[in-house]
This record gives C-alpha cells, sequence and structure tokens, in this order.
C-alpha cells in the first residue's frame, strides 16, 4: 500500500507540472516553461531538454527502461512523450525549427511504440495524441521508418485510407529502396481479402485500393526499367 501509494503521488507530482508547463506554454512565457520543464525531465531521466536533444532514441529508452517493471516502464514512457510534446511546442515558440521537430519526433516514436504494444489501452488525459503529433511535424520532414510505423498503426486502427497516405510517404523518403517496396506490396496483399464494407468503413474504397496498388507496381516496373505501357512519367 505504501508502494502504491508513493506511486500515485509521484504520478500526480508529474501531471501538475505537466499542467504547469502547459499554462506557461500558452501564455507564451517559454523561459518559464522551459525551466519547468528541465526540473521535470531530471526528476524523470535526470536528463536536461539539451541532453534529450542530443540522445538518440535507444539511449533514451535504456534509461527509461532499467531495472524498472513493465507498468512503470509504461507510465514513464507516456510522461516523457507528454514532456517531449511540451518540449517541441516551446522550441517552436522560440523559432527553434530544429530542436522542435526532433522533440516532436521523439514523442511520436515513443507513443507508437506504446501503441503497438500488445497491452496498450486508452491513454490518460494529458498524454499527447498521434494526430497532434502528426500535425506538429507537418511541414517537417521526417524518416521512412517513422512513415513505416505510422502505416502499421493507422492499419491496425483500420483507418486504411490515412495508412496509404502514410505508405507512400515511406516510399517516397525511401526512394523507393526494396525493403520500403516490399513492405508496401504486403499492405496491398493485406487489404485486398478484405471485404468492400470494411474497406470503405476504412475511407480506402476497393477501387481507390486498386489504383494505388496499380500506381505501386508501375513505380517498381519504371524503376525497374520494363515501365509498362500507359503508366506515364512516375
Amino acid at each position: 500500500m505504501i508502494r502504491h501509494d508513493y506511486l500515485l503521488a509521484w504520478i500526480r507530482r508529474y501531471i501538475q507540472w505537466i499542467a504547469e508547463i502547459a499554462g506557461l506554454i500558452k501564455r507564451e512565457d517559454w523561459e518559464a516553461a522551459l525551466a519547468r520543464a528541465d526540473v521535470a525531465l531530471r526528476g524523470l531521466l535526470d536528463l536536461s531538454p539539451d541532453n534529450i536533444h542530443s540522445l538518440n532514441e535507444g539511449e533514451i529508452l535504456a534509461r527509461l527502461t532499467v531495472g524498472e517493471p513493465l507498468p512503470r516502464v509504461q507510465e514513464k514512457s507516456l510522461l516523457l512523450a507528454t514532456l517531449l510534446h511540451q518540449l517541441g511546442k516551446i522550441a517552436a515558440g522560440q523559432g527553434r525549427d530544429e530542436q522542435a521537430r526532433d522533440a516532436h519526433l521523439k514523442s511520436l516514436h515513443v507513443m507508437l511504440g506504446l501503441q503497438m504494444h500488445p497491452e496498450a489501452a486508452d491513454w490518460p488525459e494529458f498524454a499527447p495524441r498521434l494526430a497532434d503529433l502528426e500535425e506538429a511535424l507537418r511541414g517537417y520532414e521526417i524518416p521512412a521508418r517513422t512513415h513505416a510505423a505510422l502505416m502499421i498503426h493507422h492499419e491496425q486502427q483500420r483507418q486504411f485510407g490515412k495508412a496509404e497516405d502514410a505508405l507512400f510517404e515511406m516510399l517516397r523518403v525511401a526512394d523507393h529502396d526494396p525493403e520500403s517496396i516490399e513492405i508496401a506490396l504486403g499492405f496491398y496483399e493485406r487489404l485486398e481479402v478484405l471485404s468492400d464494407e470494411v474497406l470503405t468503413l476504412g475511407r480506402l474504397p476497393r477501387a481507390e485500393l486498386e489504383e494505388g496498388h496499380r500506381d505501386l507496381l508501375h513505380r517498381i516496373a519504371a524503376r525497374s526499367g520494363g515501365q509498362p505501357p500507359g503508366s506515364g512519367t512516375l
């Protein structure tokens, strides 16, 4: 019981800090918001905002998971993703675009990792939503692996139209390399066996699915020197 009460108090403290950061961001008090985020990050991972930007995701994950049980890792991951999202807003407000992109991208990766976990559940109100993170990253170039993860997520959620959009962004960024093409072909193979009703509910009617598949095959043929007649310049 003492352990449980301690964890609840610990989580409440971070939620309070997150609320304070959000309020400071709303008032555009960027320096105060950054100072509060610094306190929260140091308490969570013993890292400053500058440290967060300098570490890759594997290094951050190692700090997050070492010696911790799974429920605790999930709690810390949600708090980290939220703080990263707030850091991204602060950096954007200060005109530091590269840091804004980095913070939002890392937040998105943390949330996607949580979402793909078998025990994923509805996240608490304070946690960032994937749609908000995608919107924050609009206009920035993001890695092909991020588009691939988004494709998988949207497919799992049966948001097939969004999944296909992410798929073609993945192909563009990856320059249609063999791995991205294999992922794309697998996507269409999986969706082709679904019913028309399911595809329509997922905002990718069969006619659009087939059109996208043909487009992909034309791109493959064009890049291999065997462009089919009538495919045009891709």
